[in-house]
């Protein structure tokens, strides 16, 4: 019988990143958080799939980061979350949050809506998506949110803090801007909102110009700005 998706084993974490958070991150520490993973995906139905865990990751090495979108937690309802905060799968049904963020980067960007909502584009050109939790038990939002997963983005906030380039983040939501205290380097440029979710994003989001206001720094430091444009 082939194995479930529960029996798979937990990839290993990407060097690159494991290297650069060497220095904010504890061995005992990823060690706690990687085992409590793994036993909510031999127990329960998790998303995404073990597989993708890391995806944002494995997509963004720790020296290519230009944004950080950090949102709450992952999709909970089957064949959305794929590791990418607030993406999914080309034949995915766009979710409503996604739909706001879409929304606001029509009328910034000029670009067209997309017909579907894979950001695996904007994760190759530097924009790390993550959420403050990585995992979550089916059709319960919010349920992983006890993981130390906050220890992990501790330490990710506190390399990039230190980063050369300059980074832009944007905090979506309460849980996101929990971390903003990390970043003190003044070289980045941290954007705080509400959730673009249809409960929170008429406290904030729709006024935020995120991809404005990313534009605008890049083009003040003389960098080459993000294509936000996914459809070619």
């Amino acid at each position: 019988m082939p194995k479930t998706i529960k029996s798979e084993l937990l990839p290993i974490f990407p060097k690159k990143w494991e290297n650069a958070l060497k220095p904010y991150w504890s061995e005992e520490s990823q060690h706690d958080l990687k085992v409590k993973i793994q036993g909510h995906y031999d127990t329960d139905i998790i998303y995404p799939q073990i597989h993708n865990i890391w995806k944002a990751f494995s997509l963004t090495p720790p020296n290519e980061v230009r944004v950080v979108l950090l949102g709450q937690d992952p999709y909970h309802g089957k064949g959305q979350a794929h590791g990418l905060s607030f993406s999914v799968g080309d034949d995915v049904k766009i979710p409503p949050s996604l739909k706001n963020i879409f929304k606001l980067y029509s009328l910034e960007t000029g670009c067209r809506e997309p017909k579907n909502g894979n950001l695996i584009k904007w994760a190759e050109q530097g924009v790390l998506l993550l959420n403050s939790s990585l995992s979550v038990k089916k059709d319960e939002p919010g349920s992983h949110s006890h993981l130390p997963y906050h220890l992990m983005l501790n330490a990710i906030f506190r390399y990039l803090n230190t980063s050369r380039n300059r980074v832009v983040f944007w905090l979506l939501g309460n849980q996101a801007q929990a971390h903003s205290s990390i970043i003190t380097n003044t070289n980045h440029l941290c954007l705080k909102t509400s959730h673009p979710s249809p409960l929170s994003a008429y406290r904030g989001f729709h006024e935020s110009r995120l991809f404005s206001k990313t534009d605008d720094f890049f083009k003040k430091e003389e960098l080459n700005i993000i294509n936000w444009c996914l459809e070619s």
